[in-house]
């Protein structure tokens, strides 16, 4: 019996939990048992799988920032580097200079990078499925009220030109509007127009219908963050 086959089906079954069953690679393993990283993220080396995507040519890039920052992990104390991959909804991990380790949601539920920025694990539901992904915390952290943030990258294929008149497009990685959610007594909403913030609270409709009509607030944009500060003197 071939002793490698064990290895290769339990990194299949990471790969399915991942998500990532139908991404492209070149090779399989698992990340080192490294005690220190481990303590200080709570990450099991059965939870994480190395992802080397083959590289294609496209335009565009699946990250809104591709550079590794120092970040930690589930509220621990060492720094690692990681990026968050907008395409994949993954975070990834430098394990070297030639292998990203891409890291399980299932025990990563928390990043919190240098540069100031705190992502969180997030279950919500949008348009009657529920989804769960990292969203971005923004607005004032001390508020009544969270604020999220989704950026979303998304893969748009090649196209090819079937005439003269068509131009040939190469296949691009391209980002789409963000989308803004409201946590509230731990109830996680997706905000994408007024009425959405006012069957959350309801006994303010009126005051944030107002509101938003008189600031013409952009629901793709930072300005949602003006509600909160409203929402924090009314609750």
């Amino acid at each position: 019996m071939n002793l490698k086959t064990p290895l290769f089906l339990l990194f299949l079954l990471s790969m399915v939990e991942n998500g990532n069953a139908q991404s492209p690679v070149s090779g399989y393993g698992f990340a080192e048992n490294n005690n220190s990283f481990q303590e200080a993220s709570g990450m099991s080396a059965t939870l994480v799988n190395i992802t080397t995507r083959e590289k294609i040519k496209t335009k565009g890039s699946e990250y809104v920032d591709e550079s590794f920052r120092e970040a930690t992990v589930n509220g621990g104390s060492q720094y690692f580097d990681l990026r968050y991959n907008n395409y994949t909804g993954f975070f990834e991990y430098k394990k070297s200079v030639t292998e990203t380790v891409s890291l399980s949601k299932e025990s990563n539920t928390a990043f919190s990078f240098k540069d100031g920025r705190t992502y969180l694990l997030k279950k919500y539901n949008l348009h009657k499925t529920e989804k769960e992904e990292y969203l971005l915390v923004v607005g004032t952290k001390d508020a009544k009220t969270t604020i999220y943030k989704l950026e979303r990258i998304e893969f748009i294929p090649y196209k090819e030109a079937y005439n003269s008149y068509q131009q040939e497009k190469l296949p691009e990685y391209k980002l789409k509007k963000p989308l803004y959610f409201i946590e509230f007594e731990d109830t996680i909403t997706p905000i994408e127009k007024s009425k959405d913030l006012e069957k959350v609270f309801p006994n303010h409709s009126k005051e944030l219908k107002k509101f938003i009509s008189q600031k013409n607030i952009d629901f793709k944009s930072d300005e949602i963050i003006l509600i909160q500060s409203f929402l924090n003197s009314l609750l």
